[in-house]
Order: C-alpha cells, then sequence, then structure tokens
C-alpha cells in the first residue's frame, strides 16, 4: 500500500530573486538547466525540477487553493545538508512560484493566452 505524504501547512513566502539567490547554470553535454542556490542555509545546492502539477481537488485547503507539488533532483550538495527537510522543500517551491509566474508573464507579453491550456 502506498503511503501518501501529508499536505504541508501553508508558509510565509521567501520570495526568492533570480541573481540575489539562485541562478540557473548549465553543465556541458547535459540536456538540462539546473538551479544553484547562492545564499541562505542551502547556498552551493544545485538541483533540477522534475514533474511539477497539483495536489487533486480532494486535497483543496480552506482557502481554495490546492498544494503544489513536485519533483526535484539534487545535483550538487557539498555542504551536505538536509534536501528533504520542509524547509528545503518549501524554499525550492518558493522559487519555482517565481519561475512559473515569470513565465506566465512573460508569455502574455509574447500573445500567449494559457488560460484553457490545461483543460
Amino acid at each position: 500500500m502506498e503511503m501518501k505524504k501529508p499536505i504541508p501547512q501553508p508558509h510565509k513566502t521567501t520570495s526568492p530573486k533570480h541573481r540575489e539567490d539562485y541562478v540557473f547554470v548549465e553543465k556541458p553535454a547535459e540536456d538540462f538547466t539546473a538551479l544553484k542556490l547562492i545564499s541562505g542555509p542551502f547556498s552551493s545546492i544545485v538541483y533540477k525540477y522534475g514533474a511539477v502539477g497539483f495536489r487533486p481537488e480532494s486535497e483543496k485547503r480552506p482557502d481554495g487553493t490546492l498544494p503544489m507539488v513536485f519533483d526535484y533532483t539534487i545535483i550538487e550538495n557539498k555542504i551536505e545538508a538536509d534536501t528533504d527537510s520542509q524547509e528545503f522543500i518549501n524554499h525550492i517551491g518558493d522559487i519555482l512560484v517565481v519561475l512559473l509566474d515569470e513565465k506566465l508573464k512573460e508569455d502574455k507579453a509574447n500573445g500567449k493566452n494559457w488560460t484553457n491550456s490545461f483543460k
């Protein structure tokens, strides 16, 4: 029987900023771009995102929002930080929200409409 991960409590966002808190990094001959954290307790960790989605409607929070879920892979962790901790997951989740928001704004400015893209 598969165990469901508990839904984490909402947290106050850390409002990460590109070039202040994280940068994009690439490795020659690799087919993905990763992120490197450059500030805070997780500074120097390199990771990449995998699948991104939302919890089912049945797990909607009282405020009507659906918790976001995502996979990630640690590429480098020289400081041996706990990358399974809720603090770390919240932090990279905040970065993911910023990246998605920036992409939506960019696409909107370029005339791309995402309104019905996920139906």
